[in-house]
């Protein structure tokens, strides 16, 4: 199935703007996001109504118009320079009709785009325009700030005017949240050292501070600009580097202790990290310090 699968996918890149399908039309392919975002939606009496809103990872096509019956019932196009992987429908039908393993894969696609549009059923029947904005930011929080205001308030079948309201309110409600947010890592790494206990994972710092693992991650990234990882290693370099300055009895020690003692849990990861941020070796920084060997 794999091989077959490979055969059959193409290189589909779209500029932004760019239509994969228009309403009217029958679709000719099923398209998997690599990059980019797309945007789904259906013209009824002249007037356009948002019906999904799609990511890199997201799958998309039309299904009202993927098999041939029908014409497509909404219009799909790109809101910025999109990458897809494209697989022809004649394909997927041909697979349908030959294949069990097929039918079962395409039935899971079928489940996600239905998803989808409960997803978007249960927006609009949700009481305030918070609790949608609410809703929506939590389920694409990590492509929020890529789509612009007009279809995110279309699809929320709210007013433009209404979210970019609620997005100042979120603004000034996370710059405090973020200031809070700082203070509690920097609590926890400087003032507890935990940067220092071995096989300390994102995971287990979310859990620490009560914080959801995605949302550490993501403020790690845009705040430290940084990885989980980097930032923890740089602490521990940060650290043990200061000792090695100050303390002379940890110049004796091996590099193996040295990195026990700053948390890392290999020999290798530790040499690699503390070159990488100081631009020589442990041994080569202690004797650059006081001429002194590691053992």
């Amino acid at each position: 199935m794999a091989g077959q699968l490979n055969a059959a996918l193409f290189h589909f890149p779209v500029k932004k703007g760019d239509y994969l399908i228009r309403q009217g039309e029958h679709a000719t392919a099923f398209y998997f996001i690599i990059s980019g975002i797309v945007v789904g939606y259906t013209t009824r009496k002249k007037k356009k109504l948002t019906t999904y809103i799609c990511a890199e990872g997201d799958t998309v096509s039309s299904i009202s118009g993927m098999y041939g019956e029908k014409p497509s019932g909404e219009s799909v196009f790109a809101i910025e320079d999109t990458i897809l992987l494209g697989l022809p429908v004649e394909t997927i039908l041909e697979w349908i009709e030959t294949s069990l393993g097929w039918n079962i894969i395409v039935r899971k696609i079928l489940e996600d785009f239905y998803k989808i549009a409960h997803e978007r059923s249960n927006v609009i029947r949700m009481g305030t325009a918070k609790e949608k904005y609410d809703y929506y930011a939590a389920e694409m929080h990590e492509h929020f700030e890529r789509i612009p205001v007009a279809f995110i308030a279309d699809y929320l079948n709210i007013k433009s005017k209404t979210l970019e309201k609620l997005l100042k309110d979120r603004k000034k409600n996370s710059e405090q949240l973020n200031e809070k947010l700082d203070l509690l890592i920097r609590s926890y790494l400087v003032d507890e050292e935990s940067f220092r206990k071995q096989g300390l994972t994102l995971t287990k710092m979310a859990k620490a501070l009560s914080i959801p693992s995605h949302q550490l991650s993501h403020f790690i990234n845009s705040r430290y600009k940084k990885s989980f990882n980097a930032l923890i290693n740089t602490y521990r370099v940060i650290y043990l580097r200061n000792r090695l300055q100050h303390d002379f009895a940890w110049q004796h020690l091996k590099i193996e202790a040295l990195g026990i003692e700053g948390g890392f849990s290999s020999r290798s990861v530790f040499f690699s990290e503390f070159k990488l941020r100081v631009g020589m070796s442990p041994a080569e920084y202690a004797r650059s310090i006081k001429n002194v060997s590691l053992q």
